[in-house]
């Protein structure tokens, strides 16, 4: 009586039990051939194109071309697939779905973009995006300067009396007070510059004459006297040295354009209805 109720206790038999019943509820929910003939068999072609996108697969996860009876697995495996998404499909498994709705919206975007993948634009569409967006094409200035640190504040005697020792051509690294800051810095942009000195430096710095210690300037840190060596100002780059950047720049205009108009050309065919409360 012990080995029958161990039996019965088994999981794997629980299993089978389950699913011959949710089988029989099945059978009984689902219309059968009685109420809902069975139709035709459908064909599942594959075109000698698939085939290859295959072949291609496999060669590119294991470096060399499948031989016969990985070609059938091949095409078993794609059969198979086909068979799965077709029946899911008749089941009505993709409806309510986040992840399928997202990637089939997905692909229709892609269709309607990949037009513009496809286009080569003249010399004078460039020129003419390139005129159109010159501020995405503009360098930012940039400046080169010495700083000698004063501390977080000084007075104006010593501002003075180691600006004549400076413009004497005092050694400037032996003035000043010891600190991590660097004292010389390389032409650099704005978001650099403030990134280490704070906010507002650059302007002061750009205010500033070339090759003349002035001061005292304030930092985040405190007081410095400052030497600007270059100072390059914004300007537009030429278009011969951002050619690359605006071919890649029209082409994604031209695909969001495309994507645009392709939606509004199918959303004209459908009609929107909206909960009263939003209208």
């Amino acid at each position: 009586m012990s080995a029958f109720r161990q039996f019965f206790s088994q999981p794997l038999l629980h299993f089978l039990l389950l699913g011959a019943l949710i089988f029989a509820v099945y059978g009984l929910v689902v219309p059968g051939p009685e109420t809902e003939p069975e139709q035709p068999g459908e064909d599942i072609v594959v075109t000698q194109q698939q085939l290859d996108r295959l072949s291609e697969e496999y060669r590119a996860t294991w470096q060399r071309p499948p031989g016969p009876d990985e070609i059938e697995a091949l095409i078993d495996g794609y059969v198979r697939e086909e068979i799965l998404v077709r029946e899911a499909l008749r089941l009505g498994l993709n409806q309510g779905d986040t992840v399928i709705r997202r990637r089939l919206a997905q692909k229709m975007d892609f269709l309607a973009s990949s037009a513009a993948r496809s286009q080569q634009p003249t010399e004078q569409d460039l020129a003419g995006f390139y005129a159109e967006n010159e501020t995405y094409y503009r360098r930012p200035g940039r400046i080169a300067f010495e700083q000698v640190f004063l501390g977080p504040t000084a007075d104006e005697e010593l501002v003075e009396e180691l600006l004549a020792s400076l413009r004497k051509g005092g050694n400037a690294e032996q003035l000043g007070k010891r600190t991590l800051l660097p004292f010389r810095m390389r032409l650099s942009e704005k978001a650099r510059i403030e990134g280490i000195f704070g906010e507002g430096t650059f302007e002061k710095l750009e205010a500033s004459p070339l090759n003349e210690w002035q001061g005292p300037v304030k930092s985040g840190y405190g007081t410095h006297l400052v030497r600007v060596t270059e100072n390059q100002p914004s300007e537009v780059l030429a278009f011969d040295l951002v050619r690359e950047d605006v071919v890649t720049d029209w082409t994604q205009k031209r695909a969001q354009d495309i994507r645009a108009d392709a939606l509004e050309a199918m959303r004209q065919r459908y009609r929107i209805v909206l909960p009263e409360a939003t209208q």
